[in-house]
C-alpha cells in the first residue's frame, strides 16, 4: 500500500472507485481508504480494499456455521434435485407414460387413457406439494445467510479450517457427482464454459470497445483470466468473498479486485462499459437495488448482462408442469420459485432467487434500461442425450435459443440491457 504522504491521491488513479456510501472519491491514507466526501475509512486487506457499507451485527452465530464435507455437499445437491420432480424420477419414465397414452388412445381404450392421465395428474400434484413444503422448510430456517457481514462469517469458518471457499469449478465438479453422470473433467468443463463464452460472445459484438468491464460475483476472477472477459481491458472484480479475491488479485496483479456488496457498489455513476453478472444476481438478498446499482454505473450506451436461474425452466417432463411453464409466460403467479434453498457448502440457508422474465422487468421498471436481448440457456432437453459433445451441445443451444416460445425455458434465464439516455 502507498505510504501516507500519498493521501490526497486517488485510489490508483481510478477515479470510478468510490464510497460505496456517498459516492464519494477515495484517498489513500496510511494502511486505509478514506472517503473526502463523508469522511469513512475503509480497510485494505491482502491489497483488497473492503468496501462495504457500515451494517449492523450478522444475524448468524459464528459457532453454529459448519463447513460440510464433500460427501455432505453432494448429499445436499442431491436432496436439492429431488423437489424438482413427483414421485416419476426419470425422464425415461414419462417417455413410457406418454408411448402409453398414445397407444391406449390409438387403439380407443379410454379406461387406459384415463388411468395414464391420472397418474400423470397425481405426479404432479406430488411434485407441487412437496416443492412448496421443502421451500417452506428453507423460508422458516432461522440460520439464514442475509448479509455482508454474514458471509464474512461464512468466509471465516472455511478459513478455520484452512480452506478457500469453493469456486465454480468446485460447484460444477460436485454436481457432476452428485448427479451421477460420472463425466471427467474433460468432458464437463467445456459444457459449464459455454455461459462465458456468451457473455464474451456478447461483450465481442459491442459496437463499440469496452474499456470499463465490471465483473459482479467475480469469484475468483475465472471469467478474466481463463475465458478472457475484460482481459486486455480494465478489469474490476467485485465479490464479497475476501478469500477468492485473494485467488483473483494473485492471478491478475494487474487488475481491481474489490469486496464488496452487488446491491451497493462502489462505482462512480456512467463509469462501466460493460458489466456482467453471472450465477449471483439470485444470492442478493435485494435484487431489484442490484439491478437499480447496475444501470447506475454504466455509461449511456453501455450494457450489462445477467444469466441467473430461470423461473420457467423445464424442471421435469409431466404435460401439467410443460402446461404451467408455458402458461408462465403470460402470468408468473403460477410459477413457485425458489427463494433460499440449503446452501451447498455450509448449514446455513441462503437466498437462491429463481427469477421470471416478469420478474426482471418489474425490476426494471422506471428505470432508463431497454432489454437488447431476452432468452435463456442450458436446456433441459435433451441434454441428458448430448453430455460431453461440446459441438451437440452448442448445436443444440443455438437452435433452441432461436425457437419462439422454447427459447426461454432453459435452466439459465439470460437478459442483455442497455442504458439509455433520458
Amino acid at each position: 500500500m502507498a505510504p501516507s504522504d500519498t493521501r490526497d491521491r486517488p485510489v490508483d488513479a481510478h477515479s470510478y472507485v468510490v464510497c460505496p456510501v456517498c459516492k464519494g472519491n477515495l484517498n489513500v491514507v496510511s494502511e486505509a481508504l478514506e472517503c473526502g466526501r463523508c469522511g469513512i475509512s475503509y480497510a485494505v486487506i491482502d491489497g483488497i480494499p473492503r468496501l462495504l457499507p457500515a451494517q449492523g451485527p450478522p444475524t448468524l452465530d459464528p459457532a453454529l456455521v459448519r463447513v460440510k464435507t464433500w460427501e455432505e455437499a453432494g448429499r445436499t445437491l442431491a436432496s436439492r434435485a429431488r423437489i424438482e420432480s413427483g414421485f416419476v424420477t426419470a425422464p425415461r419414465w414419462f417417455y413410457l407414460l406418454y408411448l402409453l397414452l398414445i397407444g391406449a388412445a390409438a387403439l380407443r381404450v379410454p379406461a387406459a387413457v384415463g388411468a395414464v392421465a391420472a397418474v400423470l395428474l397425481a405426479d404432479w400434484i406430488v411434485y407441487r406439494a412437496r416443492r412448496s413444503r421443502v421451500l417452506g422448510a428453507y423460508e422458516r430456517n432461522p440460520m439464514r445467510l442475509r448479509t455482508a457481514a454474514d458471509a464474512e462469517i461464512i468466509d471465516q469458518a472455511f478459513e478455520k479450517r484452512d480452506m478457500t471457499p469453493p469456486s465454480m469449478d468446485d460447484c460444477m465438479r460436485l454436481q457432476e457427482e452428485a448427479c451421477g453422470a460420472g463425466r471427467s473433467e474433460s468432458q464437463w468443463k467445456p459444457l459449464a464454459a459455454e455461459r462465458y463464452y456468451d457473455i464474451l460472445k456478447v461483450l465481442e459484438g459491442l459496437p463499440t470497445t469496452a474499456q470499463v468491464v465490471v465483473d459482479v460475483g467475480a469469484n475468483n476472477g475465472q471469467a478474466c483470466w481463463e475465458f478472457g472477459i475484460g482481459r486486455d481491458r480494465t478489469y474490476v472484480g467485485i465479490d464479497v468473498d475476501r478469500p477468492l479475491l485473494r485467488e483473483l488479485k494473485r492471478r491478475l496483479p494487474d487488475q481491481i479486485a474489490i469486496q464488496a456488496d452487488g446491491s451497493c457498489l462502489p462505482l462512480a455513476d456512467d463509469s462501466a462499459d460493460f458489466l456482467f453478472c453471472t450465477e449471483t444476481l439470485e444470492h442478493i438478498p435485494d435484487p431489484a437495488a442490484a439491478v437499480r446499482e447496475f444501470i447506475r454505473v454504466l455509461k449511456p450506451g453501455g450494457c450489462f448482462v445477467v444469466q441467473s436461474p430461470n423461473a420457467h425452466r423445464v424442471r421435469n417432463l409431466n404435460p401439467f408442469e410443460l402446461l404451467t411453464i408455458a402458461l408462465s409466460l403470460l402470468d408468473d403467479r403460477v410459477l413457485q420459485p425458489k427463494i433460499v434453498h440449503e446452501n451447498t457448502w455450509v448449514n446455513v440457508t441462503s437466498y437462491h432467487w429463481d427469477f421470471s422474465i416478469q420478474h426482471f422487468k418489474r425490476m426494471l421498471a422506471g428505470l432508463p434500461g431497454r432489454v437488447r436481448w431476452e432468452g435463456s440457456r442450458e436446456f433441459f432437453f435433451p441434454l441428458f442425450l448430448l453430455g460431453g459433445s461440446v459441438g451437440r451441445y452448442r448445436r443444440k443451444e443455438q437452435v433452441l435459443q432461436r425457437l419462439p416460445i422454447i427459447r426461454y425455458f432453459g435452466g439459465d434465464l439470460m437478459i442483455m440491457v442497455e442504458k439509455v439516455t433520458v
